[in-house]
């Protein structure tokens, strides 16, 4: 399962070739942008597909969708033939994880953690009753 990511491609970074050049001051130090707390990391993403893939693949959740804001970073849970998300795994902007369900009336948390796969445990996979 691939979630595409919500923002657009990598900067690439020159290369100089030859002799040494004197830098500009503009090129001197490259801008570096801190990474948004409130975004969900590829490892985030990784932990969540971990859980998703099975469920996709049997049938049980139609389908994933990723909304994204400046205080959040949410993927929503679709169930087949129900029409809005159900579930709802999100990153704020103080980088907590909290996994939340909805059920008609609003939504109510069932999850949190410091970490994706800590809020995820929730689904983890259980070992068959004998």
């Amino acid at each position: 399962m691939t979630i595409p990511p919500t923002t657009g491609p990598l900067a690439t970074a020159s290369v100089t070739t030859g002799a040494k050049a004197s830098p500009q001051p503009e090129e001197a130090a490259p801008n570096i942008v801190p990474f948004c707390r409130a975004r969900l990391t590829p490892d985030d993403l990784d932990a969540f597909a971990a859980v998703a893939e099975p469920k996709i693949r049997e049938g049980h959740w139609a389908g994933v969708l990723r909304e994204s804001g400046r205080t959040h970073d949410r993927l929503l849970v679709l169930l087949p033939e129900v029409d809005r998300p159900v579930f709802r795994f999100e990153r704020d902007a103080g980088g907590r994880y909290s996994l939340s369900f909805h059920d008609r009336s609003g939504w109510y948390g069932i999850g949190t953690g410091d970490s994706a796969a800590e809020c995820l445990s929730i689904w983890r996979p259980r070992r068959p009753r004998r």
